[in-house]
């Protein structure tokens, strides 16, 4: 017997504008190693990483260089700014700096991470002091084995003063390498801000682009994604490590040299804490990047307080914090405020909008929505969310402010965290708010949640569901009925991810390693997100996490996109998120007709076209009758199908990807206003239903 679906124009209702967007955050190596051009680690020689046995920061200026030749050290004196170090490198006949890039650090710790093809334009830069030297100073890039990757090219600087050095190579050969800087002759050398990357980078004609740089195939990857907004920096790296370790954006912009890098909070994660942030890629060229795939920036700043559950985990009786009361507060509330100023202001009347402005971008960003804190929850944060709110509304009035729903959203209280409704409850007090809800669950959950918002009050906040995948990080247990096993599923969770032994080098989401990006995983968002989609009159904005992970790195294991230095993985759920952002209409048309077990659908319209999903996570091989309120002319879409749940496409450190699911396209049958499509088991299909033109 087959599917009937009728679509009820009496159950319609407008598809928020905003609906499927992005979150970035600098983890799996996302941005230096990923996103950022440059393929140079430590480019700056700050050195600044984190020491896993004390869990403090440390300074290490030459980590990530290998020199040979007479000494190298670490100098401050007369450097290009006043908080910045630089190299110097004293030679006697010969001498060889090089760095092998960004390879994780783990498996290929020891191996060339800069990848080369021949034929391709790469650009050399530096800033460069020669002291007394006199000589050659050659640059080029090495395979393991030592053959030459690029063409030798040579640079050279004034004498006595910071010198910008350019200078062009090309590829001969393919392969992974290490940058090589090669001197032959006498005396010092001074180097700063050391550059390699690939000529061709994203939007490369683009002067706003004269400082950090994007990598091209990666930004393509999501500008495929057609998405809504962009939310960033994160996630965890908001809050920061420790309160000293929090992000703040006024140390990403200006003089690449004048941004001051911080040690990762994902350097937890890591063998040796060699993850920095270096900021090339700072809180400017998101906006830029914002600007060019058309995207709403949604930038999440930090509250003067420290991540929660990291807090509990280490056990202490309060998390980190600024003291409301204290003067350093209102250090926290102008962040934000200076940050819009920064974005949208006046040049001629602010100094913020002035450095936008000296940057490369006299006119304004768009800018009407900004995150109050990531993953935070209970009084300690709804205090500080009222003041800072206030204060933005106070200037700022239509501007959009986002509020923690916690680092898990549980229908009850737990570990000092409150249930949902209380957080609907307080955020009911506010205007122009948003309810950012993140969950990270099983296959199970996701499916069952296709409901989770049939019943949210439409007089409520609207919902941002920020962050989730189906990782099995939280198991079937979805939504825990007493505090004891939530408090269990939470202690589970914190271990999890962060690591119950501070010895272990831990990758988190262990639990699902072996399934993680499996295609089961993507049939469960897809499910999902055809309730998202129904319910798209409160669900304003989704946005899946993590996006970005470097191959083989072996930190958060589930992730959107996989890459190494060559090139660019799309997971079973990557595909899923375009399937559902670029099928969409403007309006949710409903049906009243109950569907089979395991068979979710819903459809949307604009004035040209319906846009249908339809999901079957199970065995069920049937036929689906639509009939629509009007005449259609022609189907046409994609379908990804396979009753292989576990198939995954793979992409190691080296090499290129194994696609073992992808979508194809497809049709489907018209006759007047009914569409007849196969409902093939294990599918996700969405087309794209073309209205007859004479009705």
């Amino acid at each position: 017997m087959s599917i009937s679906i009728t679509l009820n124009e009496r159950k319609k209702h407008e598809v928020s504008p905003h609906l499927y967007g992005i979150f970035y955050e600098d983890i799996n190596f996302s941005c230096d190693g990923g996103i950022n051009a440059n393929m140079v680690m430590n480019y700056s020689f700050e050195g600044v990483f984190l020491d896993r046995k004390t869990e403090s920061r440390i300074i290490d200026p030459l980590r990530g260089w290998t020199f040979t030749g007479k000494e190298i050290t670490s100098e401050t004196e007369d450097p290009l700014n006043e908080n910045s170090r630089y190299a110097r490198l004293s030679v006697e006949g010969e001498a060889e700096l090089t760095n092998l890039g960004f390879n994780g650090d783990k498996a290929y710790a020891k191996k060339g991470a800069m990848s080369i093809l021949p034929g391709n334009s790469y650009l050399f830069e530096c800033w460069m002091r020669c002291r007394d030297f006199s000589g050659e100073i050659l640059v080029d890039v090495l395979a393991d084995d030592g053959s030459a990757l690029t063409k030798t090219v040579t640079v050279a600087s004034s004498e006595g003063s910071w010198t910008k050095v350019l200078a062009k190579t090309e590829g001969i050969a393919e392969g992974y390498g290490r940058l090589r800087i090669r001197l032959r002759g006498n005396g010092a050398v001074d180097l700063d801000c050391v550059s390699f990357m690939n000529a061709d980078y994203w939007n490369s004609s683009d002067p706003k682009y004269q400082y950090g740089k994007f990598r091209k195939d990666l930004i393509q990857a999501i500008a495929d994604l057609k998405p809504a907004f962009v939310r960033f920096p994160g996630g965890c790296i908001v809050e920061g490590k420790y309160l000293d370790n929090g992000y703040n954006w006024k140390n990403t912009i200006g003089e690449l040299y004048e941004r001051k890098s911080d040690y990762n909070l994902w350097s937890e994660d890591m063998p040796t804490g060699s993850y920095n942030q270096s900021y090339q890629i700072g809180f400017y060229e998101y906006f830029c990047l914002c600007e060019d795939i058309g995207a709403k920036p949604l930038p999440t700043l930090n509250v003067g307080l420290a991540c929660q559950i990291r807090s509990m985990q280490r056990g202490e009786a309060t998390c980190p914090n600024i003291p409301v009361d204290s003067p350093g507060f209102q250090t926290v509330i102008d962040s934000y405020l200076d940050l819009i100023e920064f974005a949208t202001g006046d040049p001629e009347k602010s100094g913020w909008a002035a450095k936008r402005a000296a940057m490369g971008h006299p006119e304004p960003f768009v800018l009407d929505r900004i995150g109050i804190g990531n993953e935070q929850y209970a009084d300690t944060y709804y205090e500080r969310y009222r003041i800072i709110e206030k204060a933005i509304h106070d200037q700022y009035p239509d501007m959009i402010c986002i509020f923690c729903a916690g680092v898990h959203p549980f229908n009850i209280e737990v570990m000092g965290a409150p249930g949902l409704g209380r957080v609907y409850e307080e955020a009911r007090k506010y205007k122009n708010i948003l309810v950012d809800e993140h969950s990270y669950h099983s296959t199970d959950w996701f499916e069952q949640m296709s409901t989770r918002f049939d019943e949210y009050d439409r007089e409520g906040p609207g919902v941002f569901f920020g962050e989730y995948s189906a990782n099995g990080l939280l198991g079937p247990i979805g939504n825990p009925t007493n505090p004891e096993e939530a408090s269990e599923l939470m202690k589970a969770m914190a271990e999890e991810a962060l690591g119950s032994d501070e010895d272990m080098v831990v990758s988190s989401t262990q639990t699902a390693a072996g399934g993680s990006n499996q295609y089961k995983t993507a049939l469960a968002e897809a499910a999902f997100l055809t309730g998202v989609e129904r319910n798209s009159d409160i669900v304003i904005q989704t946005s899946y996490a993590p996006l970005y992970n470097l191959a083989e790195c072996d930190q958060w294991m589930h992730n959107l996109i996989d890459f190494n230095p060559k090139t660019v993985a799309y997971t079973s759920n990557y595909f899923v998120q375009k399937l559902f952002s670029n099928y969409l209409g403007t309006e949710y048309v409903g049906f009243d007709d109950t569907l089979p077990e395991h068979v979710f659908a819903c459809v949307t319209e604009d004035e040209d076209a319906y846009y249908l999903k339809l999901v079957n996570t199970g065995d069920l091989e049937d036929e689906a009758q639509i009939a629509f309120p009007q005449g259609i002319s022609s189907a046409a879409g994609e379908i990804m199908q396979s009753n292989d749940l576990t198939l995954r496409n793979g992409l190691g450190f080296y090499g290129e990807t194994d696609y073992r699911i992808v979508p194809h396209k497809t049709g489907a049958a018209v006759e007047g206003n009914c569409l007849k499509v196969d409902v093939r088991a294990h599918s996700v299909l969405a087309l794209k239903i073309s209205k007859n033109p004479h009705e």
